[in-house]
């Protein structure tokens, strides 16, 4: 190999730097289409994935600072176009694509992501029937989320005017756009933390409205963010999106669905001179049934009263009626009370003089009072007998007898009796009980 050469040598970090300035020199801003594949997201915050077509693939990195710029973020299979500054990265000797702006590549590819955000929304149960809110009958405050420039206000306003006017809260936000979902999503979710206690009152309906347009104009009506809010609404929502063919997931999770925003204000409330209409129709029908319920029970009372005949003929028939009644019972009296006068009568002639019982009765008692005393008096008699029997037998038996015949009895201090020699120390002071006195004395050693 020929080594004299004039060719420049170069280090790899100074090849790498002149690759890099010839890229970004040549290519500042590109705009990439292809389909999304990979992507990555890190805890730092950015995003990586990789972009690739049938010839090719490029790396791609959206920094973090960008994403809320970006109106989509990036799943994988979505076609998109990214536009963005080319540049190398040196650590691995690649190129790459820094992403500053992604939009969705054709109607197809947005219908796909659509289709694919439906199922998974589905699947969470997000649009069961079960959770739909009743839409109240007549709502006295209604908050309305649109633009608040356009025809659709105007148009919802001036609907509610000509129907029933309501209080309306308006909360305008950005229909399309970047941000235009994450205003939405925060418009639903303040109004539902609104109170009774608040300056403004919670409303008992929402409308959410936007007029027609493409399938990206609407687009921020499919992002799962403001669905999720509609899902979690306490209040009942009506969503009026686009025109009656315009579809977007808010019309699924939502409580009701308008086909126009004009329409929306029309299922919102009645219309107000229909309703007095059919109260004055209802207080008509009233007055005519009320009527003619008192007529037929007038009538019917008449007929009554003739069915009755003349009162005072009844009253006397009945008074009759009951004097023959009263007669009835008095015999029925007369004749209870001399059937008992009778038995007692006979009961009586029956029973002995209370005299004669109480005779009888002392007679008893006297004589059980003499057993008793005789009873008592033996028993007397030969306890006395036993305890001089036990009096003479203690006598006999005591000590006293015994210091009488000679002997002595020798105690201690304390009065307790000695009966062994041990028991009494030398020079000990003792004391000699005799049959008359006691005396003390002192034992020898």
């Amino acid at each position: 190999m020929n080594t004299d050469t004039n060719n420049p040598v170069y280090s790899v970090g100074e090849f790498s730097h002149v690759i890099k300035k010839l890229v970004e020199t040549n290519f500042s801003y590109v705009r990439i289409r292809g389909e999304i594949s990979r992507p990555s997201f890190p805890g730092s915050g950015h995003i990586y994935f990789t972009l690739k077509d049938t010839d090719g693939t490029i790396a791609a990195i959206i920094w973090k600072y960008t994403l809320p710029r970006l109106s989509i973020k990036p799943e994988e299979g979505m076609e998109v176009i990214c536009t963005g500054k080319v540049t190398t990265f040196a650590g691995q000797s690649k190129y790459q694509i820094i992403v500053e702006s992604i939009e969705v590549a054709g109607e197809g590819a947005l219908l796909k992501m659509l289709e694919d955000r439906r199922k998974k929304l589905l699947k969470e149960g997000l649009f069961k029937l079960e959770f739909k809110k009743p839409i109240p009958y007549l709502p006295e405050k209604i908050g309305v989320i649109t633009s608040s420039s356009g025809a659709v206000l105007k148009d919802i306003l001036h609907r509610l005017s000509d129907r029933f006017p309501s209080h309306v809260y308006l909360w305008p936000v950005a229909v399309q756009g970047e941000k235009s979902a994450e205003q939405i999503s925060n418009a639903i979710d303040k109004f539902n933390e609104l109170t009774d206690e608040t300056n403004i009152k919670k409303p008992d309906l929402l409308i959410v409205a936007r007029g027609g347009g493409s399938l990206e104009d609407l687009w921020s009506f499919n992002e799962e963010i403001v669905v999720r809010s509609v899902f979690k609404s306490s209040i009942p929502i009506i969503s009026a999106v686009g025109h009656e063919t315009d579809t977007t997931l808010i019309d699924f999770v939502s409580d009701l669905r308008a086909p126009t925003p004009t329409a929306a204000a029309e299922m919102a409330v009645p219309v107000r001179e229909e309703l007095l209409a059919r109260i004055d129709e209802i207080n008509l029908r009233f007055k005519m049934s009320f009527n003619n319920k008192f007529n037929n029970n007038k009538d019917r009372l008449i007929n009554l009263i003739r069915l009755l005949g003349n009162p005072d003929q009844i009253f006397y028939n009945k008074a009759q009626k009951l004097d023959f009644t009263y007669k009835d019972i008095e015999n029925l009296f007369k004749g209870i009370f001399m059937d008992k006068k009778n038995q007692i009568t006979q009961h009586s002639q029956r029973l002995v003089p209370p005299k004669v019982l109480i005779s009888n009765l002392l007679s008893k008692q006297q004589l059980f009072e003499t057993k008793f005393k005789n009873y008592l008096q033996n028993i007397i008699n030969m306890k006395e007998t036993k305890l001089n029997s036990l009096d003479k037998l203690l006598e006999a038996s005591s000590f006293n007898r015994v210091l009488e015949r000679g002997f002595s009895l020798v105690i201690n201090d304390e009065g307790k009796p000695i009966k062994l020699s041990s028991q009494a120390p030398k020079n000990s002071n003792v004391k000699i009980k005799f049959s008359d006195e006691i005396r003390s004395a002192k034992l020898d050693k």
